[in-house]
């Protein structure tokens, strides 16, 4: 049941830290009735990564339908954070644009990859909406400041405006303006665990393109999902493709941990393998990997 004076407040997050100029609460106090699940669609998931400005449109509009029937069945809030893909990646890479005004691309690189970025976020936005999710896009980079590359400030009203009408908030990695650096890339994986601290979300579902977090199997010498990874397990290495800027794997993994450490259940799932996502956003049983804090 919506909160009737929740439009009257304001919220900011500075610091890291979420005011309520009236009580000083989020959602847990009962902001919104449903709990809240965060999704982060992988770039390697919805977008083809050896080829520049290629969009899994088919997948990606089968991702809507799969969260729509999910909100549907449930009635949870849902908030989708989708990675840059073969979109913002190269652009960014070729650019320098994560060591900012110092990079090589300068101020050109900031304005190539955030028409690259925006470019994405409207092909996603219009197949998830084609799937039917009732979608809205919220840019990264109206919402975040960074400083030295990690989150600073955030203004959630309009994720919250988004919430309160029974719509799904959709942003993404992007690039952002930062305190010391000028601008720099915040990362769709950061963006996810940090919502999901801060709003205290039930969930946090990484989709991908492959079936979960690979490590070594020592009775076979290859290598196998692990159904549960705590740290200090070893990541075994697949795949390849095109450099991710934002750090891969291992910085979903990190992510991961911060949210899995506050209490969130966290999970990595195929986003190839039909209605795995939907079935995770509804809490049943699926194959993948389960963060262990």
């Amino acid at each position: 049941m919506l909160d009737p004076n929740a439009s009257r407040r304001s919220y900011v997050i500075h610091q890291h830290t979420l005011y309520e100029p009236a009580r000083g609460n989020i959602f847990g106090a009962g902001i919104l009735g449903s709990p809240l699940i965060v999704v982060k669609l992988g770039g390697s998931l919805i977008t083809d990564k050896s080829r520049r400005f290629s969009l899994n449109a088919d997948v990606v509009k089968r991702l809507g339908r799969e969260l729509a029937e999910a909100v549907k069945e449930s009635g949870v809030n849902l908030i989708v954070v989708h990675g840059g893909g073969s979109y913002a990646h190269p652009v960014a890479k070729e650019y320098s644009v994560s060591e900012g005004l110092r990079g090589k691309g300068g101020l050109r690189g900031f304005v190539e990859t955030s028409r690259v970025v925006r470019m994405l976020c409207l092909d996603v936005l219009s197949n998830l909406i084609d799937g039917g999710l009732m979608a809205v896009s919220i840019p990264a980079s109206s919402v975040f400041t960074t400083r030295s590359g990690r989150i600073s400030t955030c203004n959630l009203e309009p994720v919250f405006s988004a919430l309160r009408l029974g719509l799904v908030p959709i942003t993404s990695g992007d690039v952002v303006f930062d305190r010391d650096l000028g601008f720099t890339v915040l990362s769709g994986d950061e963006i996810s665990s940090y919502l999901a601290v801060r709003l205290r979300a039930r969930r946090l579902i990484y989709a991908m393109n492959v079936d979960g977090i690979y490590v070594r199997d020592w009775a076979t010498g290859g290598i196998k999902i692990a159904e549960e990874f705590s740290r200090g397990m070893s990541i075994a290495s697949v795949g390849g493709g095109v450099e991710d800027v934002t750090g891969g794997i291992a910085r979903k993994i990190e992510e991961g941990f911060t949210a899995a450490e506050a209490g969130i259940e966290v999970l990595f799932i195929n986003g190839l393998a039909e209605n795995r996502l939907r079935d995770a956003v509804l809490g049943l049983p699926v194959p993948g990997t389960r963060l262990k804090p």
